[in-house]
């Protein structure tokens, strides 16, 4: 029963590392495509895109109109996670506009469906076809 139980185990263990990178492939995934969705006029509304492991709260004083550098910020805090099976990751935009373009159409001609919405729906479902 030993031999058992250890190998059982050692599924568990390589079923957790498994999971934990398709959960990080997705969520770069996901929050790349929404910083590269992010309508820029100066760069400060994809600069601000915030990652980490609780919600962040205020404003950064950050322009990124590629969202190169706030990509690479994502990258970081997956690289650097420790591998838990209770990891939560949050993207936050804290300018007052973030929501009037997600939700109100304040960028109808360059966001007319959001940044957030729209690339969350197009993951779920790419996922959901890739595990049935």
């Amino acid at each position: 029963m030993g031999e058992f139980a250890a190998d059982v185990g050692k599924w568990a263990d390589k079923a957790l590392v498994e999971f934990n990178e398709l959960r990080k492939a997705v969520i770069l995934e996901l929050f790349s495509s929404v910083i590269l969705d992010t309508p820029v006029l100066s760069g400060r509304l994809r600069g601000n895109w915030q990652i980490a492991s609780t919600i962040l709260k205020g404003e950064l004083k950050v322009t990124d109109p590629d969202g190169r550098e706030t990509i690479i910020k994502v990258q970081d805090h997956l690289n650097g996670e420790k591998l838990t099976r209770d990891n939560v990751t949050y993207l936050t935009n804290n300018l007052p506009y973030a929501y009037r373009i997600e939700y109100d159409g304040w960028s109808h001609t360059k966001a007319p469906a959001g940044m957030v919405r729209k690339n969350f729906i197009r993951v779920s479902n790419n996922l959901k076809r890739k595990i049935a």
